[in-house]
């Protein structure tokens, strides 16, 4: 996956999403050098193009290349949720109640979805777009500008996060606006790669005035706190433990039971067709992609925690 002999593909991979793409230097986030030993880099937003006779004389000439996808220039609004960097990190923001939910870490789509919780929005809906996983296991949503903004070049966000460091924004904000690697690349942490092969969606209203600032402050609703489990045995036991959760404690029971597949060497696929299909049976009609959600943000924070 992202071997620099496809990554040329992966380019034209992007450019056929609709997406303006420019080399970024080989396992790392920084623009191409333009010439070997010199630190002169590419004018990344100038060089971004979506004109296939450039990205493959782009590719041509750096076959080994990471994939930048400018997001301005792509009509991209993408929120990069990221994995904790230390415990607790929540604590000075109005998100620290996660921790006593999740416990010492909790990464950024754990507090997207929080988000969408508590502005009443569905989760489901709100993730059923295109999605990038990053090489330090955190993952990409993206999500593109309303017509009508683009059609009357409306100013674009600043890309302030959300959530500094957890969820952040890029997007078109300032001159240049932000970019971000692509499906492919790869840094020393490890690979990006497509989740699925959703189109992107059209960002909800509410997503795009937050990223503008402009909602009104809202309170969390009260947590309702974990009862970690006893002893639960194999992967059936971990079923159990989700189909026996009571209501309001049904998700951290799937991410706590996710997270202890994980650490007994489950693999992943197999916790979300035993364990997805429990929080399904329990949780209603439109449980599984939340589920399967939960299990990868579960999967993510423990290999983190290793």
């Amino acid at each position: 996956m992202g071997s620099t002999e496809s990554r040329a593909a992966y380019a034209l991979q992007a450019l056929h999403r609709g997406f303006h793409v420019f080399p970024v230097e080989p396992y790392e986030k920084t623009p191409h050098t333009l010439y070997p030993g010199q630190p002169y880099t590419l004018r990344w937003s100038e060089a971004a193009t979506s004109d296939l006779g450039r990205v493959v004389e782009y590719w041509a000439r750096w076959p080994s290349a990471n994939i930048g996808i400018a997001c301005k220039a792509s009509g991209l609004l993408v929120v990069d949720c990221d994995m904790p960097k230390r415990e607790y990190q929540l604590a000075d923001t109005r998100y620290a109640e996660l921790h006593d939910r999740f416990g010492p870490l909790v990464d950024g789509t754990d507090v997207f979805r929080h988000i969408c919780e508590l502005l009443g929005k569905d989760w489901g809906e709100t993730t059923d777009t295109y999605r990038v996983c990053t090489g330090s296991m955190g993952c990409h949503y993206y999500y593109s500008w309303p017509v009508e903004i683009r059609a009357t070049q409306a100013p674009e966000p600043s890309q302030a996060s959300i959530v500094k460091g957890i969820v952040d924004i890029r997007s078109g904000g300032g001159e240049r606006g932000g970019y971000v690697l692509g499906n492919g690349s790869a840094t020393t942490k490890g690979p990006y790669w497509a989740e699925n092969d959703r189109p992107v969606r059209v960002a909800p209203p509410w997503l795009v005035a937050l990223c503008r600032a402009d909602v009104e402050p809202f309170k969390a609703a009260p947590a309702v706190p974990f009862r970690r489990p006893g002893r639960t045995g194999n992967l059936s036991g971990l079923v159990a433990t989700v189909e026996s959760a009571s209501q309001g404690n049904r998700n951290q029971a799937l991410l706590w039971a996710a997270r202890s597949a994980c650490a007994d060497g489950t693999p992943m696929e197999n916790a979300i067709e035993e364990l997805s299909a429990a929080y399904t049976a329990v949780h209603g009609d439109g449980g599984a992609r939340q589920a399967e959600q939960t299990i990868r943000s579960a999967y993510r924070l423990q290999g983190r925690k290793a």
